[in-house]
């Protein structure tokens, strides 16, 4: 076994884990991005329904009022 073939060997499983710790943070970063996007639809429709449910109730003291 010459030391070419050590040295090639080992530049090879550098680059091989190189290649999977950036696989690894682009699916980190696209996971992120999705739960911050996740979170982000959460809050609106939380507020959706707060706005909804003051309008529901809204209706309902005038629809009582008008009884």
């Amino acid at each position: 076994m010459s030391i070419f073939s050590i040295n090639d060997n080992s530049n090879y499983n550098s680059i091989l884990s190189q290649a999977k710790a950036n696989k690894e943070s682009k699916e980190n970063s696209k996971i992120s991005f999705a739960n911050a996007f996740l979170k982000q639809n959460a809050s609106k429709l939380n507020e959706i329904q707060n706005a909804n449910s003051q309008t529901l109730a809204r209706s309902e003291i005038l629809s009582n009022n008008n009884a």
